[in-house]
């Protein structure tokens, strides 16, 4: 199976992790309407798309430029999801959602391949 189609579905699989640490962790942390809860979850998501972006592009020291297709792929989900908000046109939600899987999902992405492109090019500079 590619790495593309692998990254899908783990992308495929955080959307339902998503509501996942929401339910349990973001809905037990609501503080007099603050939603910290929100923000458990992006941090949580954020270290679930390093985590995947890092192990699909570990050993290729060009991950970063060259595995967008595969960043694309672990984000398209959550990017698809952006549709609906963007559609109700509610600033608030964009605001907060939209902005928040930007920044904390594709952007985790895009960290994790840069440091599966830096680990790889400091393991074959010490051979």
């Amino acid at each position: 199976m590619s790495k593309t189609f692998i990254a899908f579905f783990l992308g495929l699989f955080s959307y339902f992790l998503g509501h996942l640490f929401y339910r349990f962790v973001g809905e037990t942390l609501l503080f007099a309407g603050r939603n910290v809860g929100l923000a458990v979850t992006f941090i949580l998501m954020a270290a679930y798309f390093f985590i995947c972006q890092y192990l699909l592009s570990r050993g290729n020291p060009d991950a970063f430029p060259k595995d967008w297709p595969i960043m694309l792929a672990l984000d398209a989900v959550l990017l698809l999801a952006l549709i609906p908000l963007i559609l109700i046109g509610r600033l608030e939600l964009i605001l907060t959602l939209g902005l928040g899987i930007l920044l904390f999902c594709c952007g985790s992405t895009v960290a994790g391949a840069f440091a599966a492109s830096r680990a790889a090019v400091r393991k074959a500079a010490r051979k």
